[in-house]
């Protein structure tokens, strides 16, 4: 099997991967899909293209013409946005890889029963309104968030998919915990 999270970059790297459809992400910004990306190279390749594709490019077109641009143009923002965050990058490469992830996934009980614990003492802290404390969680979470971060680009160059779905999982009810934390601290 051909590793399709290869660190190729370029339009050439694209098409090798078999899927240099316009719409792909990757090819629309000319890079190969991988998920080490040189991120410096991805905001050259999204600016170049952005000149390209600018909307006020089509003033004077017809309507539709100006539609297709704008179109395209809002395609190649979402493209960047979507290679520049690592998890929705890395959920997007598992999925073109054929690997979805569902909305009940099963997951190790420890660490459901963690979470659980976690979010009883952040829901008690809301009550108590301690912020000093759910900053302290919501930190400890975040080291936490940076750690599974860390563990994918080894997971995608081993194309690992089942250890990188797992990940992924881990990473959604890491994100959810921060966004329950971000919201308490909100609410001062």
């Amino acid at each position: 099997m051909a590793n399709q999270f290869s660190s190729k970059s370029g339009a050439a790297g694209a098409a090798a991967s078999g899927t240099g459809g316009r719409d792909e992400p990757f090819a629309l910004l000319g890079l190969a899909p991988a998920y080490d990306v040189d991120l410096a190279a991805l905001e050259r390749a999204f600016f170049e293209r952005s000149k390209e594709l600018h909307p006020d490019r089509a003033v004077g077109s017809t309507a539709g013409e100006r539609v297709a641009q704008l179109s395209r143009s809002r395609a190649l923002n979402d493209a960047y946005q979507l290679i520049k965050k690592p998890v929705p990058r890395a959920e997007y490469l598992l999925a073109r890889a054929g690997v979805a992830i569902g909305d009940n996934e099963r997951l190790d009980p420890t660490f459901l029963m963690e979470i659980l614990e976690l979010r009883e003492e952040l829901a008690a802290a809301r009550a108590a309104d301690d912020t000093a404390l759910v900053t302290r969680l919501a930190a400890t979470m975040r080291a936490r968030r940076g750690q599974a971060l860390d563990a994918l680009p080894a997971l995608f160059a081993a194309q690992d998919l089942a250890a990188i779905k797992d990940r992924l999982i881990l990473l959604r009810y890491i994100n959810r915990y921060l966004e329950e934390c971000d919201a308490a601290l909100d609410e001062d």
